[in-house]
């Protein structure tokens, strides 16, 4: 044999373990514009005391044989979901198929750890039916709270190259059985803080692509500030977040498909605490979902929505109606009018801040959508950004890059202005130069011009007065802020 034929299997498993840049196996992904991800795990639709479960309990492999995938499917196809990412496990060693790999390193019997049931196959053959792709979550620290499984496979924190390969196997075997079934993996769990670096990430991303080289993969590195590339082996962005704010500037990132995921649910423990996954109700609008969708589908990103997954394959109520709202809203989303020539701001993410940015303040009227900070970069004067709790405040916009800023004007509401403000610039979000101060506002519309363009990201407007009631003007409500370079 050649020498030179002796490297070509690793060359080749080199090409598949690194992710193309710019990948156009995303094409279908960024065509699709949004899409729903659903958490089903032993410890939610099989616990009574999740709300998930529907009050029964049973061993996971019936769990798994009740679940109704053309229910499901049905749900899907009146989301208009452009595809679908659906749980295998976390943490646990419940899988919701078999998996003769699995059985083998750990000694578990079939349906005590596996269920018996090839769910993924039924969730395929309902989903292909309506044309809706079938994207699976994996992770990277495996079932590593089941202390048989973890001590078989040798869980360690942090995680061994040992345990990296024999859980990579297991997925492997999954990706040979369905091939091109599954249109991609979004994986949790393969954080850095726990070990995972390039050499084990590549590990895992072949198993992943086992079976279907143009399966799209994408690793979870945590919650970011914004939604940011982890791994050269990556097709897409993870984007885990704990609201829908950020924007792509364009639909590649660092040569990854932009995407964002989080969830449509309520939090548990407040506001953006992160803690709605797979809750119920809804904390967005139909139009104020709709909107964020298109701004992010028009700069060529992608949007995954979480939402409660009954036992029995049917979706919260309340979720549902909002998701069936979205096709029919995005479509008519097109003939809105274009962007005001110039104005940087227009529909860029906006936050409601405290007076020194250190946190962020609730949305003025408990929550509802009549003040909510989107509206302050709108392009309509009718409509107001206001802060509560806080009387001072500070109005953010982040114009998603950094840009030569010439020009910021503020127009106030009818019956909310300060008297006295400052206007401030940053790169980074962290390093504030204040540009312009001004006092004995009288409600008309501020405007400050720099001499010389400044480069900046974050714009923000921060109402020093006034400072509490029985004075001059009014707590401030931002009817529009506009940013020129």
């Amino acid at each position: 044999m050649r020498p030179w034929l002796t490297l070509l299997p690793w060359f080749v498993s080199c090409l598949v373990s690194q992710a193309a840049t710019n990948n156009p196996s995303t094409d279908w992904f960024q065509r699709a514009g949004y899409g729903v991800f659903v958490h089903y795990l032993e410890d939610l639709q099989n616990d009574p005391q999740q709300v998930h479960s529907l009050g029964r309990e049973t061993s996971w492999d019936e769990c798994v044989r009740e679940f109704d995938a053309r229910r499901f499917a049905d749900a899907m196809g009146e989301a208009g979901a452009g595809y679908v990412i659906f749980t295998m496990h976390q943490r646990t060693r419940f899988l919701i198929a078999p998996n003769a790999t699995f059985d083998g390193l750990t000694g578990y019997r079939p349906g005590e750890a596996c269920a018996t049931r090839d769910l993924v196959e039924d969730l395929y053959q309902a989903l292909q039916a309506r044309n809706i792709p079938l994207m699976l979550y994996w992770t990277g620290d495996g079932p590593r709270t089941d202390a048989k499984a973890a001590a078989a496979l040798g869980w360690k924190d942090p995680v061994p190259t040992s345990y990296v390969e024999k859980w990579a196997s297991v997925v492997q075997e999954y990706g040979e059985r369905y091939r091109e079934k599954v249109a991609g993996w979004w994986v949790d769990g393969s954080y850095a803080f726990i070990g995972y670096d390039d050499e084990k990430l590549g590990i895992l991303a072949r198993a992943l692509k086992a079976g279907n080289a143009n399966r799209i993969i994408a690793f979870n590195p945590g919650v970011q500030d914004r939604v940011r590339p982890y791994s050269r082996h990556e097709d897409y962005t993870c984007g885990e977040q704990s609201r829908f704010l950020d924007q792509p500037v364009a639909r590649w990132t660092g040569g990854e498909q932009w995407h964002i995921l989080s969830y449509l649910g309520h939090d548990r423990l407040g506001n953006y605490l992160g803690a709605g996954w797979g809750q119920p109700g809804v904390r967005y609008s139909k139009a104020d979902l709709t909107e964020y969708i298109a701004e992010v589908n028009r700069a060529g990103g992608v949007v995954s929505i979480d939402v409660l997954l009954y036992r029995d394959g049917g979706l919260d109520r309340s979720q549902l109606e909002v998701l069936k709202a979205l096709r029919p809203g995005l479509a008519a989303y097109k003939t809105q009018p274009p962007v005001p020539p110039g104005n940087l701001a227009f529909r860029k993410p906006a936050r409601l801040l405290s007076l020194d940015g250190s946190h962020e303040l609730p949305v003025n009227g408990g929550g509802g959508d009549e003040h909510l900070a989107k509206l302050g970069v709108d392009g309509r004067m009718n409509t107001t950004a206001l802060a509560a709790n806080e009387w001072p405040w500070t109005y953010e916009v982040d114009l998603l890059q950094p840009h030569p800023v010439h020009r910021v004007k503020v127009t106030f509401a009818p019956d909310g202005y300060a008297t006295k403000l400052q206007i401030g610039l940053s790169t980074d979000g962290k390093t504030w130069l204040t540009v312009a101060s001004a006092d004995n506002l009288e409600g008309k519309p501020y405007a400050c011009e720099m001499t010389k363009s400044v480069p900046a990201q974050f714009i923000r407007v921060s109402a020093l007065k006034p400072d509490g009631a029985d004075q001059k003007g009014a707590q401030m409500a931002v009817a529009e802020l506009e940013v020129y370079q």
